[in-house]
């Protein structure tokens, strides 16, 4: 390769051009596209199955992201303290293959997943803390902007539960939490 060859990289289509170019194909070269989606991206997999199967996908999905979560909290050997940023890759990556609901639940059980080790092990650091907070207060937000009453009644007992679990906690953790349940917005309505 020459020394003075510049490199191009080829833009990706923006999503704007992206949907008029599929506006430009027929049914039969959509459906092959999505197909070979389909078969090489475990993500646009997913994706699919949620949108086409429903409930009972979305409830298996959600149980193997629970399973890795809680892998990454309580590994077979124990190591110091989680990798938070693994587990919140999961919450990420679960937003973008579900919904808002599969995310609000892997987002408690973040936290929820926390206090646990917590409870097992003592007293982490600051650190550790402030992520699992911070991800509970993304909960409470999350939960005031799209909740109903129907939802809080989904999450009101672990809810309630993480909170009394969390009283002895220290670094003002527990207390965090309980103050921020006090946030959601219709809970006196239930």
């Amino acid at each position: 390769m020459k020394k003075n060859m510049e490199i191009r990289m080829i833009k990706p289509l923006k999503l704007t051009d992206l949907k008029k170019e599929l506006n430009k194909l027929d049914q039969k070269q959509l459906v092959e596209i999505i197909a070979n989606l389909y078969k090489n991206d475990q993500r646009a997999k997913d994706m699919l199955c949620v949108r086409l199967m429903g409930e009972a996908y979305k409830n298996e999905l959600l149980t193997a992201y629970k399973i890795k979560m809680h892998d990454i909290f309580f590994p077979r050997f124990i190591q110091t303290i989680p990798s938070l940023k693994s587990a919140k890759a999961l919450i990420t990556e679960i937003k973008k293959i579900g919904d808002d609901q599969m995310g609000l639940e892997l987002m408690l059980y973040y936290v929820e997943c926390g206090n646990k080790f917590t409870n097992a092990y003592g007293d982490i650091d600051e650190a550790f803390y402030n992520s699992l907070t911070g991800m509970y207060a993304q909960f409470v937000n999350q939960l005031n902007a799209n909740g109903t009453v129907s939802i809080y009644l989904k999450y009101k007992e672990r809810i309630n539960d993480l909170v009394a679990s969390s009283a002895h906690i220290g670094w003002g953790y527990g207390d965090y939490l309980a103050d921020k349940s006090l946030e959601i917005e219709w809970l006196e309505e239930v």
